[in-house]
């Protein structure tokens, strides 16, 4: 197959020669800039996003441009695009751990399996205000928790809701961090997540226990929204008669016993339970 047969195959260039009735002659005569497009178009294929771009220039690829004369001018892709409408969808957060490969789906746009079209439902109850409860969602590592919850708080986002979105094991690192060397900053969060229209506490149980994290933290934002009903939503690997054993981290003490339920209660209180069953479904692999 010659460079011009090559050419003609890709739909978009082929369409493109035609609607602008270039001749083989004229083709031919400026194969080499064709080829750079052709050559980085086709790198774009299957393409599932910036994180695995394998253009020069993360996002940019050429793109072919006919006025009187052939010309090349630099294309920005849908991911890029997206990601530009992301930053700023980012920033409109009141506290995100939200990734980068996150940021631009919703419930409107998500992937969804035939064994996640239930919970969907309460999600979207959620973004509607059909309801006044939030949701704890247990699941194994990987069955789309996060994913799911995601959508839902992007879309929160995009109806200027107030909304926070927590890794509660890095929250906690965070906090910890805070708390000896920036207290102004420590209180600024608390606050923040205390009285966010909307927060989401993403893998709780998976950090490590101590009476800072479980009742200086956890407690204290979940006991302030328990009484102020505002909504809650949980996503863990763990149940929650498991989640009392992980924080009554010292058996022995009765307190930490009472400290543990005190707390699963409030989890108890802002949330009905979901389980995600299945396998595996880890989304957005190259």
């Amino acid at each position: 197959m010659n460079n011009i047969e090559l050419i003609k195959k890709d739909s978009y260039l082929d369409s493109f020669i035609k609607k602008h009735n270039l001749s083989d002659d004229y083709v031919n005569s400026h194969i080499n800039t064709f080829m750079r497009i052709y050559e980085s178009r086709n790198k774009c294929l299957n393409c599932k996003g910036l994180y695995c771009c394998n253009q020069a220039s993360i996002g940019e690829r050429l793109d072919v441009k006919f006025d009187q004369t052939l010309l090349e001018e630099i294309e920005y892709c849908d991911y890029y695009l997206a990601k530009q409408k992301g930053v700023s969808l980012a920033e409109s957060y009141v506290y995100s751990d939200i990734s980068e490969q996150l940021i631009n789906i919703d419930l409107d746009n998500i992937e969804l399996f035939d064994d996640e079209k239930g919970l969907f439902i309460e999600l979207y109850d959620i973004l509607e205000g059909k309801t006044n409860k939030g949701l704890f969602i247990c699941g194994e590592m990987g069955v789309g928790k996060t994913y799911l919850v995601t959508a839902l708080a992007n879309s929160l986002v995009k109806r200027q809701k107030k909304v926070g979105f927590v890794k509660v094991s890095s929250f906690i690192n965070e906090m910890r961090r805070l708390v000896g060397n920036d207290t102004i900053m420590f209180d600024r969060y608390m606050n923040l997540l205390k009285n966010v229209d909307y927060l989401f506490l993403d893998d709780i149980g998976s950090e490590s226990v101590s009476t800072f994290s479980r009742d200086d933290i956890l407690f204290t934002i979940l006991d302030y929204r328990m009484e102020n009903k505002l909504i809650t939503i949980f996503t863990s690997n763990l149940n929650k008669q498991d989640l009392i054993k992980h924080y009554t981290y010292d058996k022995k003490d009765n307190s930490s016993i009472l400290r543990a339920n005190r707390l699963v209660e409030r989890i108890d209180v802002l949330s009905s339970d979901y389980t995600i069953l299945g396998q595996n479904k880890r989304r957005q692999t190259c």
